[in-house]
């Protein structure tokens, strides 16, 4: 909760930057921004604890952010005040924690290819329609919004990306992406039903149902009873 930004509805990941991940490991990165998928657990957590006004303020940074996207791209981290350039470099002038450096101001997971965004994002934004305790409940207008992301997530549901681990050097077509992207395309489809839009809630199902298809086809491997990673 001590990381929500009030004045834009952002949550960034920590208040901290080039704590160490390990001692003199070098994986020290900067955490003051705001992960899509990150905040989507926390503002969840706290939702189911009750505390609904910080999913409501983080909804309003999630509009003001889909509203400003180009062509519906979404990058998988923000600043707290909508930042889209979040340029990484070290500052030489600083030791760092205990003096393991480097330390580092900026991060180039805004550059990154992350496709479980737009689920992400459709997911926080969903319980706005559903949970009766809200004062400003998810209408038309929305959703409409929401549209725009779930025609991205039906595009690039099955597109190499950088995956849940921000994989900096390789890329593949992450299960953990795909099943995002079906999630939103999916809470699009009881969306829809949920407001009366019918032939909508019926197209976005259609739609859900391909991605699961071929999610099932290419990720689960019958012989180990699993789905696996990519």
């Amino acid at each position: 909760k001590l990381c929500s930004f009030e004045e834009s509805g952002g949550i960034i990941a920590a208040m901290t930057t080039s704590i160490p991940e390990a001692s003199d490991s070098g994986r020290n990165w900067d955490y003051r921004y705001c992960w899509l998928r990150d905040a989507y657990f926390v503002v969840k957590t706290l939702n189911r604890l009750g505390a609904t006004r910080t999913m409501e303020e983080y909804l309003h940074y999630i509009v003001n952010i889909v509203a400003g996207s180009e062509n519906g791209h979404l990058q998988p981290v923000y600043g707290i005040t909508l930042d889209k350039r979040l340029t990484e470099e070290t500052v030489p002038t600083l030791a760092g924690y205990r003096s393991m450096g480097p330390v580092r101001c900026g991060n180039q997971a805004y550059e990154h290819i992350q496709n479980d965004g737009y689920g992400n994002v459709i997911l926080a934004a969903t319980q706005a329609f559903f949970d009766e305790r809200l004062t400003r409940p998810g209408d038309q207008r929305l959703f409409q919004r929401l549209e725009d992301v779930g025609r991205r997530a039906l595009a690039l549901f099955d597109q190499p990306d950088a995956g849940l681990w921000e994989l900096r050097t390789k890329s593949k077509v992450h299960t953990h992406s795909s099943v995002m992207c079906w999630a939103g395309v999916d809470r699009l489809a009881r969306i829809a039903a949920r407001l009366g839009m019918t032939s909508q809630a019926r197209q976005w199902r259609q739609d859900a149902d391909r991605i699961r298809t071929v999610i099932i086809e290419n990720a689960f491997d019958a012989k180990r009873n699993t789905f696996v990673e990519s």
